[in-house]
């Protein structure tokens, strides 16, 4: 459908992108009550993004017949009669690329809703064990997804990838008589066999229980330890700035020229990894139809990259970097990271130990809030507070205020304790000396 869709475009003179998702997912959700939430669908779906004479639209279609594919190509074409031109609306024109072994396990297409309920059913149990203060489990749930992408251009581009992903979380609530406390866990892999969901739902228990009594510091300056989950979500924001297209608008607190400079900590590297079969969100070409590769976004506190699409690349000037994706054929191409992660240099106990007054960072609140033009941002946190290298007790309601530009020129530790979660990739870091307000 992807050719045929191709070839009514090229037909008509213009220039054009096609996109398909065809995915299968499964998913339970459980709470103490049982099994809350059963799903089982098929997901099929086309992107067409038509340009012709430098005017581009966009539309989308799902379970596509060979009239409703000429309907939307002749719709996108008519919509982009209306749009304003820009030399920045190109097309790939990228046709070899080098498939990655190790995306798809065969086995997930086998497990079954039975198997998903009787593992959603379990995590909740274990967490009930895990400590009779857990009171409340919001969701259990477990889940499988195989998606085979396909990406063509009229430049001759013609792509395929299939990808397996299996995942479980659980959020779960510890009551006692000082309180509540929430505890919440995600993990995920290419394979059900990868997964550990007792583990997740011991991890997320113990978190909530931990939790339990938890203070307000007082207001000063303190080193922060953000674990994997935290700086992950923090990462999930903050990667904007980075963007080649908030370079291109303008709205972001970097500027072209500072390529080459050195402007955070030495270290600091921070790498956009696609190409590793372990780690979720990997795949070979973008939604643009642009191969990916690793890189370097900084190197030992040196900016030596943004993450760039096909329009910011143009123009700017510059390489596209193939971070260009959407979430759906319903969606347009949006730029983002691929396993965006920091490069370790020392182990998790390292990191505790050189602490002599700090909090760890648990969870954080409020992080989509980040302003990518000043790079401000003030989150809400919780976790636990160091001294002399343990930790002594929980905290809470506390605000951490800063800049993402001080954060990253502060950044002395960082730990091989990796959790990939796609887009973004955390492990526990030590921010020397930032603003953390309390009481």
């Amino acid at each position: 459908m992807v050719e045929f869709a191709i070839e009514l475009i090229k037909r008509s003179g213009a220039d054009g992108l096609v996109y398909r998702y065809l995915e299968i997912s499964r998913s339970v959700s459980s709470t103490m009550e049982g099994p809350e939430r059963i799903l089982e669908r098929v997901r099929d779906g086309l992107g067409i993004v038509v340009i012709k004479d430098g005017k581009k639209a966009v539309v989308s279609l799902a379970d596509p017949s060979e009239e409703d594919v000429k309907s939307a190509v002749e719709k996108a074409l008519s919509l982009s009669s209306f749009a304003e031109p820009d030399d920045g609306n190109v097309v790939s024109d990228e046709g070899d690329f080098e498939s990655i072994e190790g995306l798809y396990s065969e086995s997930v297409k086998d497990v079954t809703l039975a198997d998903l309920k009787k593992t959603s059913l379990e995590m909740v149990e274990e967490a009930k064990r895990y400590d009779p203060r857990i009171k409340f489990i919001r969701s259990a749930s477990v889940g499988i997804s195989i998606v085979e992408q396909t990406v063509g251009t009229t430049k001759g581009v013609l792509k395929n990838a299939r990808v397996s992903e299996v995942s479980t979380s659980i959020m779960c609530s510890a009551v006692d008589k000082s309180g509540g406390s929430m505890g919440y866990k995600m993990r995920g892999g290419r394979s059900f066999e990868e997964l550990n969901p007792l583990e997740v739902a011991r991890d997320a228990a113990k978190s909530a229980v931990e939790g339990l009594g938890a203070e307000v510091e007082r207001t000063g300056i303190y080193d922060i330890v953000f674990d994997p989950d935290a700086i992950a979500m923090l990462f999930f924001y903050a990667y904007q700035p980075f963007s080649g297209e908030n370079i291109y608008k303008k709205s972001s607190f970097l500027k072209p020229e500072d390529l080459g400079e050195k402007l955070f900590s030495e270290n600091l590297t921070l790498v956009n990894d696609p190409r590793d079969p372990r780690k979720l969100g990997s795949i070979p070409f973008d939604t643009e139809g642009t191969n990916t590769r690793k890189f370097s976004i900084i190197e030992n506190g040196v900016l030596r990259s943004f993450l760039h699409n096909l329009y910011s690349a143009k123009k700017l000037g510059m390489q596209p970097t193939g971070n260009a994706f959407s979430m759906s054929f319903r969606s347009a191409p949006r730029i983002s990271p691929v396993n965006l992660h920091m490069v370790a240099n020392t182990r998790r106990e390292d990191v505790i130990s050189s602490v002599d007054k700090g909090i760890y960072v648990e969870s954080v609140m409020g992080v989509h809030t980040l302003d990518p033009v000043s790079g401000r941002f003030s989150v809400q946190i919780s976790g636990k507070l160091i001294e002399n290298g343990k930790f002594t007790k929980p905290i809470r309601g506390m605000a951490l205020s800063g800049d993402l530009k001080g954060l990253l020129s502060s950044i002395e530790k960082v730990a091989d304790d990796y959790i990939h979660y796609g887009p973004v990739s955390g492990s526990t870091t030590l921010v020397r000396g930032m603003s953390v307000g309390g009481k």
